[in-house]
């Protein structure tokens, strides 16, 4: 039998930090094959390559952090640039600011799914606008959407259910996020994760304004149009 402890944990997983020798201090949560982590990159510090047999989507919330992904080099500004890499390709960066940079990951690797990258690696914002009475953007890659979302003092999103994976990370303020009868308040880094008919809720109740990042696998507002080949096989 699960307890209610058990589902909180499950929906609102408490962070794994590791410490490394190079000053980065890294802040992971996962549920099941996905991992959400923060890394917080001080300045100088160079976090080598790797190439995995997993999927890795990545954007910086605080300061700069130049990223290699293949042989694509790119500054990433935050909140502005998204790179999404395919398994088996090398991922490394630096940090040549004077600030620490702080990078959010999300990690992911399941044998049903596929990962096509973009054209060159790195994608930026598709869209800005109001929805459900929050500023939100998004961007869009073929199997992944992320949504950036401004939450007002007092604003909600009502209690629903989808299809689409969701999982969701505080970037600034503190809200109370709702999955199935668990609820948890959310500050920075913390971390939620919703699958697929599981219901969900979130409340700003604070005067403050909230932030978070929403992400859907496989995209949800923004659906990405079969191939040829893949409307063939279907």
């Amino acid at each position: 039998m699960t307890t209610q402890t058990q589902e909180k944990r499950q929906y609102f997983p408490a962070p794994d930090v590791v410490h490394h020798d190079n000053g980065v201090r890294f802040e992971s949560y996962r549920r099941d094959d996905t991992e959400v982590r923060l890394s917080f990159i001080p300045p100088g510090a160079v976090v080598p390559g790797r190439d995995i047999e997993k999927a890795q989507v990545g954007m910086t919330v605080r300061g700069e952090l130049s990223v290699t992904a293949g042989e694509v080099t790119k500054v990433m500004r935050p909140e502005h640039d998204v790179y999404v890499v395919p398994p088996l390709v090398a991922l490394s960066a630096v940090n040549s600011t004077g600030e620490e940079t702080v990078l959010l990951e999300i990690t992911r690797g399941r044998t049903d799914e596929k990962y096509p990258a973009p054209d060159g690696y790195f994608l930026e914002p598709i869209e800005s606008r109001k929805f459900v009475k929050m500023d939100v953007t998004f961007f869009l890659a073929d199997w992944i959407e992320l949504m950036i979302a401004d939450i007002p003092g007092g604003g909600q999103m009502p209690y629903h259910k989808h299809s689409h994976e969701q999982i969701g990370i505080c970037l600034d303020g503190r809200y109370e996020m709702t999955v199935e009868e668990a609820s948890h308040e959310l500050r920075f880094g913390g971390t939620y994760f919703c699958a697929s008919q599981e219901g969900h809720s979130a409340e700003n109740p604070n005067a403050g304004l909230a932030r978070s990042l929403n992400i859907f696998i496989p995209p949800r507002y923004h659906r990405v149009p079969k191939t040829d080949e893949e409307q063939a096989s279907s």
